[in-house]
């Protein structure tokens, strides 16, 4: 029969175990398990390593080998990662799992008078529930590292140091009185000196050595936190001069077209001439003339460069289904939106509208899309109206169909809803027989 001890050491590996497969899914993994001799092997070796189990209090390199391998033969086989991938998610698991129970352990041995098997039921309970509730709420630690990574890592570094100064302290006081029992009472030991010695060094010395790493690394973290900044600014610099760069480039096409087009007028016009006996090709040939000043002629100047980009190009496409776009686009107060929202606002709220526009087959239906915007009592309002004739449901301010091809206005408005959430914006549509409105309100700053 096995002891109470032996037990709770194979209690912890299951636990061990259980926990990086609720981890593994938690970040998305999928089980690809197929029964063959190596999936067998490896079952094999993950029995004999929870018969082994992993020991209570100690950070020794035999208990984390054995814990790395079996972990890293499980990743391999039953979610089929890359070998660089298991080693690395089955190493840092098996580091935090280990380093945080024996923490556990240790502040239990300290706290209790008395010492028993109680300690290791305590000492697994308490480490389950830190382990769990840690992955359970991975995402959202996930998001305030990548949030405060920095501080984190300051905020670490300064724990950690209090931290061993704290044991220093307590190991030096020990010394000292381990010390004072020898002198005292005339024990021989041959290492006192190189005892009393060490423990000055660690008294006097050791502090101020890691005061200076500790300035040092905090330094260096703070250097990093500033070249960021100037990375991720040089980079938005660089963005807008791009995007200054493609709006002169596209302002410079159409005004080399718009000259062409002025500068062949008498050709064109003694060419209407020689054709006007033939109606069908005088039309024809005003027609073409016409499609090049309509490519010509959509520059827009909201005041924002992106967003006159985005209409730019998305007007192209509206003459090229012969969707009529109007557009009447006041946005010189809304500086505080994000470019990457202007992107998925309007991006998605005008390809929403040309995708309705497109769906229409019936003739008597005109294609048209109207967008404007106005401010209104401290609220940037944006309308946008398309006609359609596909029929939807509208539920809780949603949209669904009941086609197979799912009408993509319920992906564009999700998108749309998540960018003017950071604004606590909101966005309203309305649905009839024959349009679509979308609105959306937003505070100005």
């Amino acid at each position: 029969m096995l002891g109470i001890h032996r037990a709770l050491c194979i209690g912890n590996m299951l636990i061990f175990i259980f926990c990086f497969f609720i981890l593994m899914n938690k970040r998305g993994y999928v089980y690809k398990f197929k029964i063959n001799i190596t999936s067998v092997l490896i079952l094999l070796l993950a029995i004999w390593s929870v018969v082994r189990g992993i020991p209570f209090a100690v950070v020794s390199l035999q208990p984390l080998i054995n814990a790395v391998l079996i972990l890293t033969l499980i990743c391999k086989c039953v979610y089929n990662i890359n070998i660089k991938k298991s080693i690395i998610n089955s190493l840092v698991y098996s580091l935090v799992y280990i380093l945080i129970e024996c923490s556990i352990y240790w502040f239990l041995f300290m706290t209790f008078i008395y010492i028993g098997d109680y300690i290791y039921i305590l000492n697994l309970g308490i480490n389950f529930l830190i382990i769990f509730v840690g992955i359970y709420f991975i995402d959202k630690i996930q998001k305030i590292y990548n949030d405060n990574k920095y501080l984190v890592y300051v905020s670490l570094t300064i724990v950690v140091n209090i931290f061993i100064l704290v044991i220093l302290n307590i190991s030096t006081s020990v010394s000292n009185d381990l010390y004072k029992i020898v002198t005292n009472n005339n024990i021989e030991y041959n290492n006192i000196f190189y005892m009393s010695s060490m423990s000055g060094f660690i008294e006097y010395v050791f502090p101020y050595i890691l005061a200076i790493i500790n300035t040092i690394l905090i330094f260096i973290f703070l250097n990093s936190i500033k070249s960021e900044k100037e990375k991720a600014k040089l980079e938005l610099v660089n963005e807008k001069l791009d995007m200054q760069y493609k709006y002169y480039l596209m302002v410079k096409e159409s005004q080399e077209k718009m000259r062409q087009v002025y500068h062949d007028m008498n050709n064109h016009m003694n060419n209407i001439k020689s054709l006007k006996n033939s109606s069908e090709d005088v039309n024809e040939y005003i027609n073409n003339i016409e499609d090049e000043v309509k490519e010509s002629k959509n520059i827009y100047n909201t005041g924002n460069i992106l967003l006159d980009i985005i209409l730019h190009e998305k007007s192209k496409i509206c003459t090229e289904n012969n969707i009529d776009f109007k557009v009447g686009i006041d946005f010189s107060k809304c500086e505080f939106i994000d470019m990457i929202d202007i992107s998925s606002i309007f991006s998605n709220l005008i390809d929403n509208a040309i995708e309705a526009c497109n769906k229409i087959n019936e003739n008597n239906i005109d294609k048209y899309i109207t967008i404007k915007s106005t401010f209104i009592k401290g609220y940037y309002v944006v309308r946008c109206e398309n006609s359609k004739s596909n029929e939807l449901i509208i539920k809780n301010n949603k949209i669904f169909t009941s086609k197979k091809d799912k009408f993509l206005h319920g992906i564009g408005l999700e998108s749309i809803k998540s960018s003017i959430k950071k604004y606590n914006g909101e966005l309203k549509i309305k649905d009839s027989e024959s349009k679509f409105i979308a609105t959306i309100h937003i505070p100005v700053e």
